[in-house]
């Protein structure tokens, strides 16, 4: 009986042992895996491999996504995507994918979100010619511009 026993919790420490030792995704694997999911339309999945900042990003994505034909959707999915370039600092690292379709590299920056590899998107990454609306500033400039065109200042009004 002991020796079942013994072998039980041998069996039993191994395994938590070499669960504990589960490889964590690179940069350059999480990015091909983001870009296949995108390529096959699976936001969803692509989410996954997304930090919590980039969920309405990859929602905007798939909203584009879905007034595509099905022409221009079967060009993405045939697409061949490849790593040509990692650089990885720290909690930060940034991967350029090449797309054989459209023969342009795109650079995606990643995040450690928990431990785990993540992708960090924002609007202008996917809409090149963003600019995020201009906020007013109360600097010396702009009161000096109010002062010389006679504009009542609003402590004034």
């Amino acid at each position: 009986m002991t020796k079942y026993l013994r072998f039980f919790v041998l069996v039993l420490i191994s395994g938590v042992v070499l669960s504990g030792c589960k490889k964590r995704a690179s940069p350059q694997e999480v990015a091909l895996n983001f870009m296949h999911a995108i390529q096959e339309s699976n936001f969803d999945l692509a989410r996954d491999y997304a930090t919590k900042e980039s969920q309405q990003v990859i929602q905007l994505y798939s909203f584009f996504d879905a007034r595509r034909n099905e022409t221009e959707r079967a060009k993405i999915k045939k697409a061949g995507i490849e790593v040509v370039n990692a650089e990885e600092n720290g909690d930060k690292a940034t991967v350029t994918v090449l797309n054989s379709s459209s023969k342009q590299q795109e650079r995606l920056q990643l995040v450690k979100e928990n431990g785990q590899w993540k992708i960090s998107l924002s609007l202008e990454s996917i809409i090149p010619n963003y600019m995020p609306p201009a906020t007013p500033t109360m600097d010396s400039a702009s009161i000096m511009q109010q002062d010389s065109l006679g504009i009542p200042s609003p402590d004034e009004k």
